[in-house]
């Protein structure tokens, strides 16, 4: 259920966000492959153990409108949606959670310099939605009764955006990228100290410009 349930939102989030790039002029749909890095978290109450995660395979679709286009810099508002469909937790206290999927929505503001050259570096910083859906099993075995969580969240990043000859249709460029997804954490049903965690993605892909 848990797999099924980031997949069927991540879904829904391209194919939503595919109907509003085929209406407008401008635009550029990313499509991205990576890892989630969550830092180790310190259990506070009872002290002593921490949680550690494994990085978890990430899938990103994200649109964009351009606002304002110059030679040298380019405004454009993006909407990314990021889905890891599983984030595995490792802990000496057996109250955590086996897994828990995320799935973030982050509209913002992309700025890109040298937008018509071979290489176009940007910075990205917005905010918005998070939803952590927990596993059903506690490290113990047991079963997990938490509720799932809605959390706002803040991201910033950068990326590198390569000029390809590709034209399939339309023109496709190359993406590299690194955001930093900072938001509101699971319920780890124990205390971590703070309300809020880093979920670090480091993404790559293409992009279809329309």
């Amino acid at each position: 259920m848990l797999h099924k349930t980031a997949a069927l939102i991540f879904t829904c989030a391209m194919v939503t966000t595919a109907g509003q790039a085929q209406v407008r002029d401008r635009n550029e749909l990313g499509f991205l492959l990576g890892g989630t890095v969550t830092p180790n978290l310190t259990i506070s109450s009872p002290p002593g153990d921490s949680i550690d995660f494994a990085a978890g395979v990430t899938f990103q679709a994200t649109y964009a409108r351009h606002l304002f286009d110059g030679t040298r810099a380019r405004l454009s508002l993006e909407l990314p949606f990021l889905a890891a469909p599983s984030i595995k937790a490792g802990s000496e206290n057996l109250n955590v959670p086996l897994e828990y999927a995320s799935l973030f929505i982050t509209p913002g503001f992309r700025l890109t310099f040298t937008p018509a050259g071979q290489l176009s570096p940007w910075l990205s910083v917005g905010g918005g939605y998070a939803l952590f859906e927990h596993a059903s099993e506690l490290l113990s075995g047991t079963p997990n009764n938490s509720d799932n969580r809605h959390a706002g969240a803040v991201q910033f990043g950068g990326g590198l955006d390569i000029r390809t000859p590709i034209r399939v249709l339309f023109p496709i460029s190359l993406r590299l990228e690194l955001r930093d997804l900072y938001a509101g954490k699971p319920n780890y049903n124990v205390e971590t100290g703070g309300g809020f965690q880093h979920n670090v993605v480091f993404s790559g892909g293409f992009v279809v410009h329309f």
